[in-house]
């Protein structure tokens, strides 16, 4: 019970059931005098000058940037509004989960859009796989040879990551992205001991990958290389350090890790620092800007509310180099157990929660990447984004 694996979430019901929410939102600041009256067509892209690309995602001038993963957004981006008002605080950046193959293995300029009018960030974390309609029925999901390091290395998948860079080149506003995440397991097909792969193939293929973004002028990503807490097997040839791809390919490091408690009976309760330590202590060495991009607690084996409080504390006060923190906040059903990670699993957890990301030090406000390249949008472009987000 190591990876969020175990953890995947049905979305292609999700997604269906949303979609007609997530069409008829109200557009925040893109329709600020911009959203085109009732019976007035909305500019097509070719009549709208090519929107301006933003730079990249900073942190913040001091604090760290509030996120969730909290589905089923971003296909219905009232989830964010219900997390914020249950949280008492904003959001800067909304993460969730896209597989290169299947039906949401398409970039969707419309959820991104529809997050980026609420003034948040959206990181996408990328998984080159096929999990199907029934991920937690695969037996072994690492046998994908089809998505083999060397398969994305050979150029198989070039169309597809060229269809990406230039759909987010276009679209023009920060988009955070995370390929290839806790690359240490060894639950992933694309993990480095596992499917006929390599840490030095897993390097390779993020700089094919970072390549191509470069060559289509997506200069708006902003790279998350995103480590699990531990790796699986814990040996030299599997550390932190062998899948490093290099300092010009990556902007954010990243770390993922969850206290499952008592909830299977594998697994025990844990603290924040006995968890994430090391991999902080590493990606630390790293000097770029650190992000925890997937954690939670659950009840069962201890006291979230005090997990949840003391988390909070010793990122703001013995991890000031954790410049982004995104909780997982949603409950998954496995066949042997639940697992409910949301933040009002309780009234105790709910409150600590509040009462813990209520300093100032945690920024749930626009970052600056968002708000300059707001800034330099003209009236049909903002017309252009507010059809996008409307359109059904």
């Amino acid at each position: 019970m190591r990876g969020r694996y175990q953890r995947r979430r049905k979305w292609g019901v999700v997604v269906a059931a949303c979609a007609a929410i997530a069409a008829v939102l109200v557009l925040g600041s893109f329709a600020r005098g911009a959203l085109p009256s009732s019976g007035t067509a909305m500019p097509s892209p070719s009549s709208v000058s090519s929107l301006p690309r933003a730079g990249k995602m900073e942190p913040p001038l001091s604090g760290a940037y509030l996120g969730v993963f909290d589905p089923p957004a971003p296909w219905d981006p009232n989830a964010v509004d219900t997390f914020t008002s249950l949280s008492g605080k904003g959001v800067a950046i909304v993460m969730w989960y896209q597989p290169w193959a299947g039906g949401l293995s398409d970039f969707s300029p419309k959820a991104c859009a529809a997050l980026m009018s609420r003034g948040i960030v959206p990181m996408i974390t990328w998984e080159p796989w096929a999990p199907g309609p029934h991920e937690k029925a695969l037996k072994d999901p690492t046998k994908q040879p089809a998505f083999g390091l060397s398969t994305i290395v050979s150029g198989r998948y070039d169309g597809h990551i060229r269809e990406w860079a230039d759909q987010i080149r276009s679209l023009g506003g920060p988009v955070m992205l995370r390929p290839m995440q806790e690359m240490n397991g060894d639950w992933y097909p694309w993990a480095g001991t596992v499917n006929g792969n390599t840490p030095a193939l897993y390097a390779q293929a993020w700089r094919h990958i970072h390549d191509i973004f470069d060559r289509e002028g997506a200069t708006n990503v902003t790279w998350v290389w995103s480590v699990n807490h531990g790796s699986y097997p814990d040996t030299a040839d599997n550390s932190y350090a062998a899948y490093w791809p290099g300092d010009r390919y990556v902007d954010w490091v990243a770390v993922s890790g969850f206290n499952f408690g008592a909830a299977d009976p594998r697994t025990r309760w844990v603290t924040f620092q006995s968890w994430f330590g090391r991999a902080l202590a590493y990606l630390r060495t790293l000097h770029k800007p650190v992000c925890i991009a997937e954690f939670g607690s659950v009840e069962q084996g201890g006291d979230k509310a005090v997990w949840l409080g003391e988390t909070y504390r010793q990122i703001r006060q013995s991890y000031p180099f954790v410049q982004a923190v995104v909780y997982y906040d949603t409950i998954d059903q496995l066949p042997s157990s639940t697992q409910d990670w949301r933040i009002d699993s309780s009234a105790a957890s709910l409150t600590a929660f509040r009462q813990a990301v209520a300093p100032a030090y945690f920024v749930g406000r626009a970052p600056e990447a968002l708000s300059a390249w707001e800034s330099r949008l003209n009236a049909s472009q903002r017309a252009y984004l507010a059809g996008l987000v409307a359109r059904r």
